[in-house]
């Protein structure tokens, strides 16, 4: 049971001559080590893991196994160690805040769980606005969404699954769009949707966990960040409310950085403090760790206003924002995408929201194109239509968004015996957006015979960084240092998407 936040600050304000014997955290610890653990987010919950530095290397490592791994090496968190004397606590590290939020302690608890904030404000003369990444979990089919609608190798190589030319939608004499993801097709012909084909990592092992990692961090194994985090730093001057956000449970490796932090929202509605009683006791309970934690100074005190700062920003939110615009699927996929404007419009200072849609591993029964319930077919109008009304929502503002899409990997070309397909290499990214120059197929895929294929694959042609490098610059200007985001990685010829 969580305690009353009167039992919370007196534990926390225990003196160290009062101390109970040391109260040791094993559960959810590895998390307060963030120096040597990044967790790593997986399209499947359950296989959510962490990377952890060991000997200087980096292990993945179940949830428990990490926390076995620190609590036996590294010393934990102790609530009893804080002082409490006029003007604020003394001896309290910002790991004490976290184990306390951790724990149950306090009423820095909210409805997402270790919640992680971006601090820092635009770097002056930075191109203003949002910047969407959707990774598409679990293996994005790109032959099933952009079809090469005149390679008769790839109908040859899907008997059951290929997608006839008449269900396609036009778009360059070369490729035609899936019927199921014609609400995309006004963005195209607004100009405002590229489609990049071919791409993908040269580092890709078919690997879920392996390739999600990869593409999250598009740098060498030995960097221990995301491609985004590395991006609000170069972007960013040192103070500012949050300007990173994950949508979902937990932060992705893409928005990881030591430094700065990033918000993990499931719901606005839901993100608060809790605190049983009414808003008068929430009121007492704030003030209460405010004074708790003045005195802190550094890390300690930054964490804690920062979750405080971000409950009521979120709540002021609330209450300037209807809670979704009209048209967005009822999945979690669409609600997602709603929170994300509700907060952009608001005002709140959104620089770059992640966002998965994932349940694209479809090794079998991926459906005809004929079948409007077929599972590929339903996944792709989820995407579709969820875009579209994200495009409709933010109004005005999409003239300076960006959404671009990643995966781990792609499909291989040649269905298997359960109407599916298996782990890939090259695949399709979609970019759009206001400043996007769309109406275009861009990259290069040979004609899918299987001397042309990559061990069965279609064959990587274009370096996805290729594609977040363009966007990148074009946010942070022609003289940004490309370098300090995709560390290991030279640029070649444009492909001028934005």
């Amino acid at each position: 049971m969580t305690p009353s936040p009167t039992t919370t600050i007196s534990s926390l304000s225990r003196t160290r001559t009062e101390r109970r014997p040391k109260t040791r955290f094993t559960r959810g610890s590895a998390l307060l080590h963030e120096d040597v653990v990044t967790p790593v987010h997986h399209h499947d919950e359950a296989q959510d893991a962490m990377l952890v530095e060991v000997d200087g290397t980096s292990r993945t490592m179940s949830g428990c196994e990490a926390d076995s791994y620190v609590t036996q090496r590294y010393d934990l968190p102790e609530l009893t160690e804080v002082e409490h004397v006029d003007g604020g606590p003394r001896f309290v590290k910002r790991r004490h805040v976290l184990a306390g939020a951790a724990a149950g302690f306090g009423a820095l608890l909210t409805a997402t769980s270790m919640p992680r904030y971006a601090f820092a404000a635009p770097a002056a003369g930075r191109p203003q606005g949002l910047l969407v990444c959707v990774f598409m979990r679990g293996g994005f089919d790109g032959l099933s969404a952009v079809v090469p609608v005149n390679d008769p190798a790839y109908y040859a190589a899907r008997k059951t699954i290929a997608v006839p030319a008449g269900r396609t939608l036009p778009l360059d004499g070369t490729w035609g769009l899936s019927t199921h993801m014609r609400a995309l097709k006004p963005l195209w012909d607004a100009g405002e949707l590229a489609i990049i084909q071919g791409v993908g990592s040269p580092e890709v092992s078919r690997s879920h966990f392996a390739d999600q990692v990869t593409v999250e961090r598009a740098a060498p194994a030995s960097v221990r960040s995301g491609w985004l985090g590395r991006y609000l730093q170069a972007a960013s001057a040192d103070t500012g409310t949050f300007r990173g956000v994950s949508v979902g449970s937990s932060t992705v490796l893409s928005l990881t950085t030591k430094a700065l932090e990033t918000v993990a929202v499931s719901s606005i509605d839901a993100f608060d403090l809790t605190v049983w009683g009414s808003e008068r006791l929430r009121s007492h309970v704030r003030t209460a760790i405010d004074e708790m934690y003045r005195g802190a100074g550094g890390e300690v005190q930054m964490t804690a206003s920062a979750t405080m700062d971000a409950a009521e920003q979120l709540q002021q939110v609330r209450a300037s924002q209807p809670r979704a615009g009209s048209g967005y699927p009822t999945s979690t996929w669409g609600k997602g995408l709603a929170e994300i404007a509700r907060m952009a419009k608001s005002g709140a200072g959104i620089e770059v929201a992640c966002i998965d849609i994932g349940d694209w591993d479809m090794h079998a029964g991926l459906g005809a194109a004929s079948d409007e319930q077929a599972w590929f077919a339903r996944r792709a109008r989820d995407f579709a239509e969820g875009l579209a009304a994200f495009r409709q929502d933010l109004g005005g503002m999409w003239d300076s968004t960006t959404v671009v899409t990643m995966s781990e990997f792609g499909r291989r070309v040649a269905e298997n015996g359960g109407g599916g397909v298996d782990h890939g290499q090259g695949n399709t990214m979609f970019v759009m957006g206001g400043t996007v120059r769309g109406g275009r197929v861009l990259g290069t895929v040979p004609s899918l015979e299987a001397a042309n294929l990559s061990l069965g694959d279609v064959p990587i042609t274009l370096d996805y960084r290729q594609a977040l490098s363009e966007i990148v610059s074009a946010r942070l200007g022609g003289g940004a240092d490309l370098g300090a985001v995709f560390p290991g990685f030279t640029p070649g010829k444009p492909l001028g998407i934005v």
